[in-house]
This record gives C-alpha cells, structure tokens and sequence, in this order.
C-alpha cells in the first residue's frame, strides 16, 4: 500500500503546517468492491483470451488448408498446363519431323530415273531383234535389206497370225488365214502400239504381254521399216555403182531409223520393267496407294508385279489425282508433312514436262529430217537436170 502524506493543521499552536507519513493499511471499498471486480474481470478476460487463442488457431488452420488447398489446385493446374504445353510441342515436332504413314508409296517415285534408262536400254535391244518371241517377226526387224517382193512375202505370212473376222470371212482357211486371232490386226492397227493389241473393245493396256509386244513391233516394221532395195553382197559392192548404191542405202536407213524411234520408244515403254518391282511392293504397303492399284492396274503388272515405264509415270500421276483415297490421306496431313506433299506433286510435274520437253525435241529432229526429204525432192531434179547440161557441155 501506498504511503500518503496527511497535513495536520493545528490552529492556535502554531502558523506553520506540517506534513506527517501515514501508511493505510486497510481500505473496504478496495477489499469488499474493487479487488473482487478485478478479479472476475481478470477471469473473464482470461476467458476470452482462451477463446481468441482458440478461434486464432482455428482460423490458422483453416487458413493453412485452405492456402493447401489453393497450393494444390495451383499445382495441378501447372502440371496440366506443362502437360498441354508438352502434348502440344510432341504433336508439332510429330507434324514435322514424323514419317508419314504414306512414304512407302512416296517412294516409288525415286526410281524413275532408273525404270526410264531402263527402258532406254530396251530400245536398242527390240531394233535388234531381242525381246520379240515370235521368229518371223524378230526375223523380218533385225535383218539386213532384202528384196521388196520378199519383204511383201513377210508381212503376208507374218499377218496370218492377227486374221480379223472380215479376213476369215473372206479367205479364212487358207494359209494366210486358219482361223481368226485373238489380237485381231495386231500388226496392221496402230492401237497395238499405243494400247496394246487384242480384241475389239478391249481397256487399253499399258504393259504389254509378250504376244502384245511382238504384234506392236509387227506394226512397226509394216508402217516404218520399208525396204527399198536389197543389201549388196561382196562383189557388187566393189563396182562404182555398188559404192554409190551402198551410200543411198546408208542414207535411207538413217531417215528410217528416225522413222521408226516414236513407236520404237513406246514399245520399249510399254514392256513390263524389273526395276519397278521393288517400288511396287513398297507402294502397296499404302492402303490408299493399294486400292488405286487394284482398279487400275493391268493384267500383266497385277500377275507379275512389274509395271512398264508407261504404266509406273501412270500409277504415280493417278494415284493421287484420279485417287478418292488419296485424298483422304492428303486431309490427314498438315505442317511440314503437307508441305512435302506439296513439294512432291510438283517435283512429279516436273519431271513429266521434263518428259515431254524431250518428246517435243525428237519430234522437231523428225520435222526437220522430213524437211530435208522434202528439200530433196524439190531440187534433186532440178539440180540433176543443170548438172547433165553442164557434164554435157551445154551449160549458158
């Protein structure tokens, strides 16, 4: 307790005040009033302190699995995010750099080089004879020049093996005609050479059977390989006159080479090509490069596996354009695979001109060569005749 200072002032003894120390020592309102209030309000605070204390902790745990759960959300909503940014970046570098289900068949393409110098190759071995089975006509293309009454011998005999229906009726039975052929006029029709031989109506055919060859080289040597003359033998050649004979005939069999190299090259393009083999198998392994091929492609290259050079340029041009499937193949792609795509189907126009650029520069040769026939015939005569006048000494 406190101690208070009292002033006492004493009238009469003295005009001086003086201040005294008292100490209380008790105080009832203090004991009976004040201290138990304090005490129940201390009680009471401590109460609410408890609770507070409570309702803190609750509310800090609360706050923690709330802020846990948020943590979480937050979490997942990352990992799904990372998961689709991944997913994206996995499906355009597949868009890019995968190899599309349709290679195989993209494939065949990069042997076409190879299948044409092939075919080139072929050229030379039909004008010689090789690769036609049937004698007489192999006979009658690689032999030198004979008489033109034995050549006319050749083609008689030679053409009762393609006697159409009219000729039977006329002289069937004879020997120029047993019995009507199955490639009716193979040797007289130009259709042999460009669709291959066989009966009237038949689809065109770009790789040609054996007998379909030979009744093409059969047309060939009937509409181009003429014979003017017969070769010389060895003393006949001697004379002066043999010399010059033999140049005439060196000269007429060069234009006639020329004459005979467009069906000559068709031909060759249309013989089945082993070259092809290994990209057909490749090709085929594409559903919708298979069903194309299963429509359209010939007898002879479905029983063989091999395509002529026709019949492949033909198969990689129309199995996408003339191809319904491919075009489901062709929705399918995008990116970079869609633009390979792109890249392809115009290296294949290229090289299909390129084709064409070469077949226009043989034809302009063949022009020209036709050009100098013509040049021959116009002043050849007139030109004999001033040269006679000048021999004969009669020139002014």
């Amino acid at each position: 307790m406190k101690l208070k200072l009292l002033t006492v002032s004493l009238l009469g003894v003295s005009t001086h005040a003086f201040a005294y120390p008292v100490t209380v020592v008790a105080s009832a309102p203090i004991t009976g009033q004040v201290v138990p209030a304090l005490t129940s309000i201390e009680a009471t605070l401590g109460e609410i302190l408890t609770t507070d204390t409570e309702i803190g902790s609750a509310i800090t745990q609360a706050s923690d699995k709330n802020t846990a759960v948020l943590s979480e959300g937050f979490q997942a909503q990352r990992q799904t995010d990372a998961f689709g940014r991944e997913t994206d970046r996995l499906e355009k570098a597949r868009a890019s750099f995968s190899v599309p289900d349709s290679i195989c068949s993209e494939s065949a393409s990069g042997v076409a080089s190879q299948v044409g110098s092939s075919s080139a190759a072929m050229q030379s071995s039909l004008s010689s004879g090789s690769g036609i089975s049937n004698s007489a006509i192999k006979t009658a293309v690689s032999s030198v020049p004979v008489l033109p009454a034995q050549e006319d011998y050749r083609s008689a005999a030679i053409h009762a093996k393609y006697c159409t229906s009219e000729e039977y009726a006329q002289y069937g039975g004879t020997e120029l005609c047993q019995a009507t052929s199955s490639l009716p006029g193979g040797d007289t029709e130009v259709r042999s050479v460009l669709q291959g031989a066989g009966s009237v109506g038949k689809t065109p055919d770009l790789t040609f059977t054996d007998d379909q060859v030979d009744a093409a080289m059969a047309y060939l040597r009937n509409s181009s390989k003429h014979s003017v003359g017969r070769t010389l033998g060895k003393g006949e050649i001697k004379t002066a006159s043999g010399w010059r004979y033999q140049g005439l005939m060196t000269q007429y069999k060069s234009i006639q080479n020329a004459a005979m190299q467009p069906q000559l090259e068709m031909i060759a393009d249309s013989k089945p090509n082993s070259d092809t083999k290994e990209a057909l198998a490749e090709s085929l392994e594409n559903a919708s490069a298979k069903s194309y091929y299963n429509d359209t492609a010939s007898a002879e290259a479905q029983s063989s596996g091999e395509m002529s050079n026709r019949e492949f340029e033909s198969f990689e041009v129309g199995r996408r354009y003339a191809n319904t499937e491919y075009e489901t193949d062709l929705q399918q792609m995008d990116g970079d695979n869609l633009m390979r795509e792109l890249i392809r189907v115009q290296s294949l126009s290229n090289w299909i001109q390129l084709g064409v650029k070469n077949e226009i520069r043989e034809s302009n040769i063949i022009a020209g060569q036709a050009l100098a026939l013509t040049a021959d015939k116009t002043y050849g005569p007139k030109m004999e005749s001033l040269m006679s006048q000048i021999s004969g000494g009669v020139a002014k």
